[in-house]
């Protein structure tokens, strides 16, 4: 009698000890996954969609983002111009216009006062969309890039993991890598340098229900490989956004 019940407090004791650990790793289990878009209906849709994913894994799974890119080129000394696509248009151009998406995998401390810290590695994907004016075109043609950013990144969080309100600073490096190019130049990707980019953010942020701040992306290369050979050239691309994610769950909360 006393063997079968040394042996049911031994397994009782080990499935606690691993309930507990698991738990414990759960929670320093840092992830996310990334949405944004520069067109107003990409991004609405997509918060609505990332919102209740949310609120169904009981957790926040996503950040949504609305992006804005800004380019800056010369060539041999004379600017290029840039225009934008229709940042409010509804073909299906414009709906995947300057529109990314990624995960987040990694550690997160979880620390009961208020400072935890953070590191992960991120895989993201980016398609950016663009007509540009270069002095030897006599019109405006279209720009496409696509790319795949792997990199790593820093995480400080000034608050509890469980905070209502806790501020939340991210760093990180990416190394762009272009896989589809179809532009002035051409439909290789050959054309596309690869080079670091950097990526900062801060933003205020609940424990379930609510993401809230700015970003912004900087590209340290030159995006097209010719321009490195030629006097006075450079093309550069940065970019600026507003994270914005909310969870159903904030309807419920208004009712506890």
């Amino acid at each position: 009698m006393n063997t079968k019940r040394n042996i049911f407090i031994i397994v009782l004791s080990m499935v606690t000890f691993c309930h507990t650990n698991i738990a414990e790793a759960q929670r320093n289990f840092y992830y996310r996954i990334d949405v944004g878009s520069s067109n107003i209906y990409s991004f609405a849709v997509s918060n609505l969609i990332t919102g209740y994913a949310n609120y169904f894994a009981h957790n926040f799974l996503f950040d949504n983002s609305y992006t804005y890119t800004f380019y800056s080129g010369r060539y041999m000394g004379d600017k290029t111009k840039i225009k934008p696509l229709d940042l409010m248009g509804i073909s299906a151009e414009d709906l995947f216009n300057d529109c990314f998406s990624g995960v987040k995998l990694g550690y997160q401390s979880d620390n009961m006062g208020i400072f935890n810290w953070g590191i992960y590695g991120s895989a993201h994907y980016k398609i950016n969309q663009f007509k540009a004016w270069f002095p030897f075109e006599s019109d405006y043609r279209k720009e496409c890039l696509q790319y795949f950013k792997p990199g790593v990144g820093i995480l400080m969080t000034f608050g509890s993991i469980e905070n209502k309100i806790k501020v939340q600073i991210e760093a990180a490096a990416r190394y762009d890598i272009p896989i589809s190019y179809n532009g002035v130049f051409g439909k290789n990707e050959d054309i596309l340098n690869k080079g670091i980019s950097s990526h900062f953010s801060i933003k205020v942020a609940g424990y379930t229900d609510y993401s809230i701040g700015i970003f912004a992306d900087l590209n340290h290369y030159n995006l097209y490989k010719d321009f490195d050979d030629i006097g006075n050239s450079k093309f550069k691309m940065y970019n600026i956004g507003i994270t914005f994610t909310i969870s159903a769950k904030r309807g419920e909360e208004m009712y506890d």
